[in-house]
């Protein structure tokens, strides 16, 4: 980055405060010169490096094609030159191709071929460290619950500087009312809805229930923002695709991504690909996503099948649908279905290295702790203990568990997420409350649909939301992601925008 300098004195200057405009597509920056104290503001206009997801690979999808477009210049060549006649008119072609060629041999074409190689390997290397996802660079807001009974709400803006930090009064009673609501309505649409993903909830179930949801997200947005119309507008104003939360463990249990800043807005998750940190997990050893190459996927999908009682027949649809979707792209993608008996089988599949691993089926309580799979032995293992030993830790580890988190109230839904992230996994899906099985299989097809497209985590999230809003009452709403919301597992880092869906509240 290049540092600003002050115009009066030639000092540093560091950056104060950023305001940004979704509207108008600008930034407003503030500075204050470190050595003669002068302030000063600056415009920038988008794309920038604040929001990484505006820069798209449309001319890097132009240069994979060069050999085709070379292929159709000599063919358009060829019947150009084919009805000419080769006494006059080709012989003279040909003999200013000779001329070009022996003009091409001149040893100054080496030397500016090389200066053309420098200059496009070095453009290439910058923009393809602009195309590659950073937490750093990309928009984040810090949710910290500060005594006694207040939360702090920093807006973070671009290159670590701070746009917004307000305090906001915290109501712990109507944070329960929101949480208490989420997950009683997950009870329900589990219990209501039919055996499958597309059939068995009427419409006025699905409409119901989003209305509920959208209830919940404005009072998310009014618990946290205590009605401040300026910290609802820092929010929805956020450049770029993407956004980062952190938050603390003890407010992970609260659906952020449902948060609607003013009544007849979107949810958040509809303005941005979310995606959550942790505040308060240190010695995080993030992995860096492997370029290029096939990935492979470890399926771990209804475990305890053959034991009566606790077969997960969706489960089995997900599998298969899983295994047909790495079948459909096998250059992207190899699943590899197993099904261990215990936690030590499983230790011996992690070792020959997955960069997906994926679980479907029941959780328990393991080790009188931690939530963890429970494997066809019928006995929990912690997820965050097989990627001890030296084990390569996954780029994503997916967890599609019915019932990953039935009590929020006993424990934190962030404690597989922080213990996972400490063994070093840079991200981490799960769910919230309750999940119904039809509707958990066609959100992980649709995830993995929009990876296998190029999608980065977080678009493939908001991608698999937007294609189960209006099919299910809250199984869209069900899903955290914990990580960077830029990693890519597949292709490009394309930016795929949030669909601009009327809210429901806007009727």
């Amino acid at each position: 980055m290049k540092r600003e300098r002050c115009p009066k004195c030639g000092g540093r200057l560091d950056v104060e405060g950023e305001s940004w405009s979704r509207a108008e597509g600008s930034v407003e920056r503030s500075f204050r010169c470190a050595s003669c104290g002068e302030r000063f503001e600056a415009s920038l206009r988008w794309p920038h490096a604040a929001a990484p997801s505006q820069h798209t690979p449309g001319k890097r999808r132009f240069l994979t094609l060069i050999p085709a477009w070379v292929s159709v210049a000599l063919v358009a060549v060829w019947f150009v030159l084919r009805p000419l006649d080769y006494g006059s008119v080709r012989v003279a072609v040909y003999r200013a191709v000779a001329r070009g060629a022996e003009a091409f041999l001149h040893p100054a074409w080496v030397v500016f071929l090389l200066a053309l190689a420098v200059f496009l390997f070095l453009t290439a290397r910058r923009r393809s460290a602009l195309l590659v996802g950073s937490g750093a660079v990309a928009p984040a807001v810090q949710f910290r619950a500060e005594p006694p009974g207040m939360i702090s709400v920093v807006v973070a803006g671009s290159r670590d500087a701070v746009a917004r930090d307000s305090v906001v009064e915290r109501n712990p009673l109507e944070e329960e009312r929101v949480v208490e609501a989420f997950h009683a309505l997950a009870q329900r649409s589990a219990s209501f809805g039919g055996a499958s993903e597309s059939g068995g909830w009427s419409r006025e179930q699905i409409d119901d229930a989003q209305r509920e949801l959208y209830a919940i997200g404005l009072a998310i947005g009014s618990t946290l923002l205590g009605g401040s119309s300026e910290v609802g507008d820092a929010l929805v104003d956020l450049p770029g695709d993407h956004l980062q939360l952190g938050v603390q463990a003890e407010l992970s249990g609260i659906p952020w991504e449902l948060l609607v800043a003013r009544r007849g807005g979107e949810f958040l998750w509809q303005l941005f690909s979310v995606t959550r940190q942790l505040r308060d997990t240190a010695g995080v050893r993030p992995v860096p996503a492997r370029r290029g190459g096939r990935r492979r996927m470890l399926l771990l999908a209804n475990p305890e099948a053959g034991v009566s009682g606790r077969e997960l027949p969706a489960a089995e649809r997900e599998a298969a649908d899983l295994l047909e979707l790495g079948a459909t792209r096998p250059d992207l993608l190899r699943v590899v279905r197993k099904s261990p008996r215990s936690a030590d089988e499983l230790r011996v599949l992690l070792a020959e290295g997955f960069d997906v691993v994926h679980f479907a089926g029941h959780t328990g309580v393991a080790d009188g702790l931690e939530r963890g799979w429970v494997l066809g032995d019928g006995t929990p293992v912690s997820p965050a203990e097989l990627f001890s030993d030296g084990v390569r830790a996954p780029t994503l580890v997916f967890a599609n568990a019915c019932s990953s988190n039935p009590s929020a109230r006993g424990e934190s839904v962030a404690d597989a997420a922080r213990a996972l992230m400490l063994a070093g996994v840079p991200a981490y899906l799960c769910t919230l409350a309750e999940l119904h099985d039809g509707g958990s299989a066609a959100f992980s097809v649709a995830f993995y649909r929009a990876i296998l497209g190029g999608a980065t985590l977080g678009g493939a999230v908001t991608a698999a939301r937007r294609a189960l809003l209006g099919r299910h009452p809250i199984i869209w709403a069900n899903y955290v992601l914990y990580g960077d919301p830029a990693l890519t597992l597949c292709g490009s880092s394309s930016a795929h925008p949030p669909a601009k869906n009327p809210g429901p509240g806007s009727d």
